[in-house]
């Protein structure tokens, strides 16, 4: 897997987890303090997100680092290392 596929796989994640606690894009920026355009770049893949950015959005979700990268894609790449 190259490094665009996995950073694919964490903004899409990202858009997951946003639209299955029912938060709007503008919801989630306000809450993680990003800005509504960045994380929107960041859902569409068009700006890899930093570690410090995942960890605002997982404090706004209510969820640990942990929990963000506990999901089938990831345990797939990890498996191939």
């Amino acid at each position: 897997m190259t490094n665009k596929e996995f950073n694919k796989i964490i903004c899409s994640r990202i858009r997951t987890l946003r639209q299955s606690n029912k938060l709007t894009l503008e919801k989630l920026a306000y809450q993680s303090g990003i800005s509504k355009g960045g994380l929107s770049e960041i859902e569409r893949n068009m700006k890899e997100p930093r570690i410090y950015t995942i960890l605002k959005i997982c404090t706004a979700l209510d969820i640990t680092m942990e929990d963000f990268f506990r999901f089938q894609e990831i345990n797939d790449y990890a498996k191939t290392l």
